[in-house]
């Protein structure tokens, strides 16, 4: 679903209007729905790769770690029951794969069981080889400081028997960032998890103001537009809605936070095509 050229995005889920809105000027001709509680999978267009996330605040260590169960976090059921919906609907045909990006405090929620519940629900949906990996956006070309863990299931029987090992082969070399510069330090003004580090941002959030500064100008907040060049997205990527209109800056913030780097979404994308395909890794 939309990773890169290789794939073509067949639908998409989001709740939020504003988020929503950039979705339909970029992907006008893509089927969308809203509420994910009001998804039934079997009337989803079939897909061979669905990606998903679920909200992250309950399974942060910077948030209250109510779990897996919390009221956010527990749309990841929803999620599942989506997947089951598809496969029944398909004779378990699709999808293929299916991968969930989530922060790395997941591995660690509820002291482990919630991301043992993870594993064993995507296994009951018939999974046959499950991977995870924690991916840093600093590595992959931009940066930014932004460990996210990605967990790739394989449901199809003849996809997992070509799944090398690992799926994911992280370089034991990471790439070096494009945009380097250590002349700049950026910080964040909240969250006691944060710090200053030069040359590489401090992860995006919703809600934190991430800052810049270097010897000869004082710190200011960094624009929408820097944010977007720290998550790898093309310039003005949020500016416009479907309409024309120019969204407030508050919009755009929060969609820089709640996204995906896209080095790290091309570099995912890259292997599973490859392994769908049957090409040669």
């Amino acid at each position: 679903m939309g990773f890169d050229s290789h794939m073509d995005c067949v639908f998409q889920v989001e709740w939020d209007k504003h988020a929503s809105s950039i979705l339909r000027r970029h992907w006008p001709d893509v089927p969308k729905w809203g509420d994910v509680q009001e998804v039934n999978g079997a009337t989803l267009p079939p897909c061979d790769v669905l990606t998903f996330g679920s909200p992250c605040q309950d399974l942060s260590v910077a948030g209250k770690r109510a779990g897996l169960d919390g009221g956010r976090s527990s749309m990841f059921y929803e999620a599942v029951r989506i997947i089951k919906e598809m496969r029944d609907a398909t004779n378990n045909v699709h999808p293929r794969i299916t991968v969930w990006e989530n922060v790395p405090g997941a591995l660690s929620s509820n002291r482990g069981q919630d991301f043992g519940v993870v594993l064993d629900e995507l296994a009951q949906l018939g999974a046959v080889a499950i991977e995870w990996r924690v991916l840093d956006a600093q590595h992959f070309g931009v940066p930014q400081r932004r460990r996210r863990v990605f967990v790739v299931a394989i449901f199809n029987p003849a996809t997992a028997e070509r799944c090398p090992d690992p799926l994911l082969p992280v370089p034991t070399r990471p790439r070096r960032n494009e945009m380097e510069n250590g002349y700049f330090t950026f910080y964040t003004s909240q969250g006691k998890y944060d710090r200053y580090t030069a040359g590489i941002s401090t992860t995006l959030k919703t809600a934190g103001i991430t800052c810049i500064t270097h010897a000869t100008i004082p710190p200011r907040k960094l624009l929408p537009l820097e944010c977007e060049r720290l998550q790898g997205w093309p310039d003005d990527h949020t500016r416009y809605t479907d309409t024309g209109k120019e969204q407030a800056d508050t919009h755009r913030y929060k969609q820089c936070g709640n996204g995906v780097a896209t080095p790290v979404a091309r570099w995912i994308a890259k292997y599973l095509t490859q392994l769908l395909t049957g090409d040669e890794q």
